[in-house]
Order: structure tokens, then C-alpha cells, then sequence
């Protein structure tokens, strides 16, 4: 893997979209901040921290997931753009890296911005040292949704199927995870399903860094640091399975 290739790559990513990059921005705050201000509005106010919480998970998650699994998918299996950059030299990891990289450059206007508006919204206080540990734990489950996606896109040879998927895969993880609400809400059952699922550690990382609360920071950061590991190893398969079977 060269970094210089996953320089070009994210810079011709990038450059080749720049002009849906204000639409995509502003598209990524308008629902959330609605949804943030209907639950401001009927919400139960103890839980306003797990409003935040939820909101910034929801930006740092679900539109690098989405973005990543389909895009990768469709340049993989039926578009130019992979092949053209494999044969320009670039490995299969210097692409990945650099539409990451980017996507990751891209979603990062939106985590702050929402997250201000978020506490805003609210009226919340925190001081500069939760929320630019925020923006880093957000960033960083950006970085692990993106790896999520990617082994998706990679692993799912119909690129119709991943764009399917890849719709209805969220909401689950979103609903069932304690993300918008403590796991105190949720049937025993369900708090041990809660238990396998990403958000509920990308939830755990917001607010604890939030709180400051170092236990649950860490027990968040393993748990995504897990699912990163099994992402590569996922993504890596595939790689290796196109390579021989084409």
C-alpha cells in the first residue's frame, strides 16, 4: 500500500465530486436536526443526553455505511472508475484507504456542525474538551463505518443487492441498540442482542466522551476497534476471493 496512491485517489474522488459536496452537507444536517428538535419538543427530558448521543452516532454512522457499501459495490462490479484505478497502478487497500479517506474529510463538516447545532438545540453545556473529544470518537466511528461498508461492498458480489442492504441494515442497528435511549429501556432480551451490535458501542464512545467518563470511552473504543478488525478481515476475503475467481 502507498500512501501517495490513496493521496490521489481521495484527492480524484473528491475533485470529481465536489459539486454535490454542499448538497450532501446540507442534506445530512436538515432530518437529523428536525428529529433532534421533535424530540426536544416530545421528548422525555431525562433522556436529552441520549438525544445528543443518538444524533451524533446517527451522522457518524449511517452516512458513511451507506455511502461506502454502495459506492464501493457499484465500482467494483459495474463501473470503470476500480478498474481504471487498478490499472493506474493503485493496490486494492491504496483505494480503499483513499475513498475512506475522503469520505471521512467530507462527513467530518457535518459531525461538528451537527453536534453544535445538537447542543444548541438543547441547551446543553459542555465544555471544549467534550466536544472536540467528541468530534474525534465521531470521526473515528466514521472510520469504522466506512470499514463496515466496505466489507459489505466488497463481499456481496450484486451491487443491487448491497444497495438494497445497505438501506435496511441501519435502522435495525439504530433501533435496537441503546442509542437514543438507555439499555435500561430495553426488554432483558434485548439488551443481550444490543450487546453484538456496532451502535451500541458507537454509543457508548459518544457518550463517554461526552461525560468524560473514561470506563465507558474505552468499553466503546474496544468495541469498535473489534468490529473494525473483523471488517478488514471481511473486506480482505473478498479481495482475495475476486483475485482468484474473477
Amino acid at each position: 500500500m502507498k500512501l501517495s496512491n490513496a493521496y490521489t485517489i481521495a484527492k480524484y474522488i473528491m475533485l470529481s465530486s465536489r459539486h454535490w459536496i454542499y448538497v450532501s452537507v446540507g442534506f445530512t444536517l436538515i432530518f437529523p436536526a428536525l428529529w433532534l428538535t421533535l424530540l426536544r419538543i416530545i421528548g422525555n427530558p431525562q433522556y436529552m443526553g441520549y438525544f445528543i448521543v443518538g444524533t451524533v452516532v446517527n451522522t457518524s454512522f449511517l452516512i458513511p455505511f451507506i455511502g461506502t457499501s454502495q459506492d464501493i459495490a457499484y465500482f467494483r462490479r459495474s463501473s470503470a472508475i476500480y478498474t481504471l484505478m487498478f490499472s493506474n497502478g493503485a493496490g486494492h487497500w491504496d483505494i480503499a484507504l483513499g475513498y475512506i479517506t475522503q469520505l471521512i474529510i467530507l462527513n467530518l463538516p457535518s459531525i461538528v456542525s451537527l453536534l453544535i447545532l445538537s447542543i444548541l438545540i438543547t441547551n446543553a453545556a459542555y465544555r471544549a474538551v467534550q466536544v472536540l473529544a467528541t468530534v474525534a470518537v465521531a470521526v473515528f466511528i466514521s472510520l469504522s463505518s466506512a470499514l463496515l461498508g466496505y466489507a459489505l461492498g466488497m463481499g456481496i458480489k450484486n451491487y443491487r443487492i448491497v444497495n438494497q442492504v445497505a438501506q435496511i441494515i441501519p435502522w435495525p442497528l439504530l433501533l435496537l441498540a441503546p442509542v437514543y435511549y438507555p439499555i435500561t429501556v430495553l426488554p432483558p432480551v434485548l439488551r443481550y442482542i444490543s450487546l453484538t451490535l456496532p451502535t451500541t458501542y458507537m454509543a457508548l464512545a459518544i457518550n463517554g466522551s461526552l461525560s468524560l467518563n473514561a470506563s465507558e470511552l474505552v468499553r466503546g473504543i474496544l468495541g469498535l476497534l473489534a468490529y473494525s478488525s473483523a471488517s478488514i478481515l471481511i473486506a480482505r476475503y473478498a479481495v482475495i476471493r475476486g483475485e482468484v475467481n474473477g
